[in-house]
């Protein structure tokens, strides 16, 4: 009753805190509260603890929320993308590798959580990968929160000004896009959720079983997305159990935080800067590539090659005059590559390290 006890406390003063930045429409509100709220809990009184399990819920259900998010409408924009998103994952690569050991040689973090530290992926995602591999959780956590914030909040503006020649007469107009979650236009049943979280769940086992890096997320995603485009198109997940994802998540991450990680915060202001200059480098020379290669305009290059998440994108592509199906496909895309075979690459790495 005791072990249960403080389960329940842990989860809820993350939720209290998740609810608050929420409310306060902070990115990725739940998970950052959700890692506050549970963080002070320990370090005041000692007392924040989550199961084992909790992780695992967390990966299979982020794995379907990913996994439902491509549709039939995706898979057909993809001949269109496939060339500008092999230039742009593979300069996402490169930015990733080099500001990864340039983080490992200028800081006291190892080489998996620098790697991890400046993967392009999902702030919510990419700790649960880094709990799967072993890496410093926290530190991740908070350079990953640094990244989206970054991307969402000051590069948008960057590639503006950059774009200076192109942003006259661009009328910003919201556009339907394609999000995270969404159903093909279906209305999602209690029945139809059940199925798709037990056919990612099955996807989640199999991954872990096979025993690679960040398996239970990769193939839950995997097995979501399979059986939506073809098996099952009424399949998905919706956005309250997402945000359930994203508290247990939180939660696992910061009952796992002491005194000594939170002393240890204060190596992340130099990562924090290289991440930034890197990723502005990454998205105008990218840009700029993508617009000589393919005939793109410079505008939506750059967005190509912006960090931020594919949802968060589709709005501000759309606020910047960029109403472009093809950008959304290619971020969700991105989004999906870099949870499925950047962890591998990594792995390999530290093989030779």
């Amino acid at each position: 009753m005791v072990v249960w006890g403080k389960v329940l406390l842990t989860l809820l003063a993350g939720g209290c805190c998740g609810w608050l930045m929420l409310k306060k429409k902070v990115p990725a509100g739940i998970l950052v509260g959700a890692i506050c709220g549970s963080t002070l809990l320990n370090l005041c009184f000692g007392s924040a603890l989550m199961p084992a399990n909790a992780k695992l819920a967390a990966q299979i259900t982020t794995g379907a929320f990913l996994g439902c998010g491509i549709t039939r409408e995706d898979i057909r924009h993809l001949p269109q993308v496939a060339r500008p998103f092999a230039v742009v994952i593979g300069c996402f690569l490169a930015t990733n590798l080099l500001m990864g050991f340039l983080i490992w040689w200028t800081t006291p973090l190892d080489l998996l959580t620098s790697l991890l530290c400046s993967m392009p992926g999902g702030v919510s995602d990419t700790p649960l990968i880094a709990m799967d591999m072993g890496a410093d959780v926290p530190k991740v956590a908070v350079l990953q929160f640094v990244r989206m914030v970054f991307g969402i909040g000051a590069l948008p503006g960057i590639i503006v000004m950059i774009d200076r020649e192109n942003d006259r007469g661009a009328a910003p107009e919201r556009t339907a896009a394609s999000k995270p979650g969404s159903s093909d236009g279906h209305t999602g049943t209690a029945s139809s959720l059940l199925l798709t979280l037990a056919v990612s769940a099955a996807g989640g086992i199999f991954g872990r079983w096979l025993g690679i890096s960040a398996g239970t997320l990769t193939f839950s995603m995997i097995f979501a997305m399979l059986f939506k485009i073809g098996i099952y198109p009424r399949a998905h997940c919706p956005l309250w159990l997402r945000r359930i994802a994203q508290l247990l998540s939180g939660c696992c991450i910061g009952s796992s935080i002491a005194r000594e990680d939170v002393l240890e915060l204060r190596y992340l202001v130099l990562p924090a800067l290289l991440l930034m200059v890197g990723y502005i480098l990454n998205c105008v020379l990218t840009g700029r590539l993508v617009h000589r290669l393919f005939g793109l305009s410079n505008r939506e290059g750059m967005l190509s090659a912006s960090p931020a998440g594919a949802t968060e994108m589709a709005f501000i592509a759309a606020d910047m005059g960029v109403n472009s199906p093809n950008l959304i496909v290619l971020q969700i895309c991105r989004l999906i590559t870099v949870m499925a075979v950047f962890p591998q690459i990594f792995a390999l790495i530290l093989r030779f390290f």
